[in-house]
């Protein structure tokens, strides 16, 4: 059985749904822009600091549906090193009871 992010109408949505993101993001910071622009220089208030932040976490999210897609959700295999389950526990308690020597 396929996942849901493998179907054909997943992956045109995912990508279609980046599109309208950054479509958003495009709205937004032509806003800003004009905003910055139609008045004299002065320190950026926390409302529109607060509007940059959503600009570029806007651009972030819909950058990554439009490049990678459904290959966000694509499982990565991990070495052995970084693995959570490496050491057994029974080792793991023989070992720190050696540290308590």
């Amino acid at each position: 059985m396929k996942r849901w992010h493998e179907t054909v109408a997943a992956r045109i949505g995912l990508r279609v749904g980046g599109l309208a993101i950054l479509s958003l993001a495009w709205l937004v910071g032509g806003d800003l822009y004009a905003q910055v622009h139609a008045h004299p220089p002065a320190p950026a208030s926390m409302a529109e600091l607060g509007r940059c932040a959503v600009l570029v976490l806007l651009m972030i999210a819909g950058n990554a549906l439009l490049f990678v897609g459904a290959g966000l959700w694509r499982t990565v295999p991990l070495p052995g090193k970084w693995s959570a389950a490496r050491i057994d526990p029974r080792d793991f308690d023989i070992l720190s009871f050696r540290d308590r020597e």
